[in-house]
């Protein structure tokens, strides 16, 4: 065979060779990606509840070195923030919880009212249906509810079932938040054992610089937050839309997922404006909704989140969609706190 031809067999063998590789290697990742995945579904009513516990401790962590730097000692100092807070939070619940209960019989009623002038519409209006097909229909829509008694008794027990979870996810938060306060440097020193040495030290700076990244985030989203549901609230408020406490403890905590989240919560109180005040009061909420989005997306996001996150608002967008395709509403809430920590990594590498 001449040497020309040799080469590019000899070449194109190589090609096959690279590519064969190539294959094998995209294979073997997808694989393990998809075993991790599963591992981390089994292992989600432990995880979670300690990730919601590592975002908490960036939050709360400088109040509790404040109070360290004024000689409180650390797990005093630590039990005191956590007090606090949970005493705050279950305020807002209490809240919440009752201004829910009292609003929601003026609902219901409202919400008769206005199912009984849509009937009204429908019979005497420009369809000028008859009183006997309205009424068949209404039929129709009580038997499909009815029907689904043993379905919304299984869901009633799932939902039990799902509370006992939570409750339990809730004590193991809460217990770690403490320890991680309370002892949060020791427990690192003694993770940071298990790295190689040769990578101790840039083990070390990766993760105190994912934990700066993450108390600069949910510092500025709390910020962020308090503003979106002060705007909300007080809209509601001026419009009278009921249930205003509810609604705006729901945009409050729905901010906690940028630029998406609390457009997605205030949509609820259009929906509640739209029972209780009609058409043009829902009109004014849902333009009260879109301009606090363009607040928060245009100035608030910028200005107090985009100098601590820098991830341009499409990186953000996009994390959260693929958390909501991966996890749903969890996936959501962790997505950019993920890639703050991916980064923060890749660039204590990167030094």
């Amino acid at each position: 065979m001449p040497d020309d031809q040799r080469g590019k067999v000899t070449t194109g063998t190589a090609v096959v060779r690279r590519w064969t590789w190539t294959g094998a290697c995209v294979l073997v990742f997808a694989v393990l990606a998809h075993l991790l995945l599963r591992v981390l579904v089994v292992l989600s009513p432990v995880l979670i509840p300690l990730a919601v516990a590592v975002l908490l401790t960036a939050l709360l962590w400088p109040l509790v070195a404040w109070l360290t730097r004024l000689r409180v000692p650390r797990a005093l100092a630590a039990g005191l923030v956590l007090l606090v807070s949970l005493a705050a939070l279950g305020a807002m619940l209490a809240f919440s919880v009752d201004a829910l209960v009292g609003g929601a019989g003026d609902l219901g009623t409202t919400l008769r009212d206005a199912v009984a002038r849509v009937r009204d519409w429908l019979v005497h209006g420009p369809l000028s249906l008859r009183e006997t097909q309205v009424d068949a229909l209404v039929e129709d829509l009580v038997g499909v509810v009815t029907g689904q008694t043993e379905r919304i008794v299984g869901g009633a027990t799932a939902t039990a079932t799902a509370l006992g979870g939570f409750l339990a996810g809730l004590v193991l938060a809460l217990f770690a938040l403490f320890f991680f306060l309370a002892d949060g440097e020791r427990i690192w020193l003694g993770a940071l054992r298990l790295v190689p040495a040769r990578l101790r030290d840039e083990a070390d700076a990766a993760g105190r610089g994912a934990l700066h990244a993450l108390t600069g985030f949910t510092r500025a989203t709390l910020a962020v937050a308090v503003v979106d549901a002060a705007a909300i609230g007080t809209g509601l408020a001026l419009l009278g839309v009921p249930m205003v406490v509810p609604l705006t403890s729901l945009v409050f905590l729905g901010a906690f997922v940028p630029y998406v989240g609390a457009f997605v919560a205030g949509s609820v109180a259009v929906l509640v404006a739209l029972v209780s005040g009609g058409p043009v009061t829902a009109l004014l909420v849902l333009a009260l909704n879109i301009g606090v989005q363009e607040l928060e997306g245009d100035v608030l996001q910028p200005f107090l989140l985009g100098r601590v996150v820098r991830l341009h608002p499409l990186v953000v967008v996009v994390a959260i969609g693929v958390g909501v395709v991966v996890a749903g509403l969890v996936g959501a809430l962790f997505a950019v706190p993920v890639v703050l920590v991916a980064r923060a990594v890749l660039e204590s590498r990167a030094r």
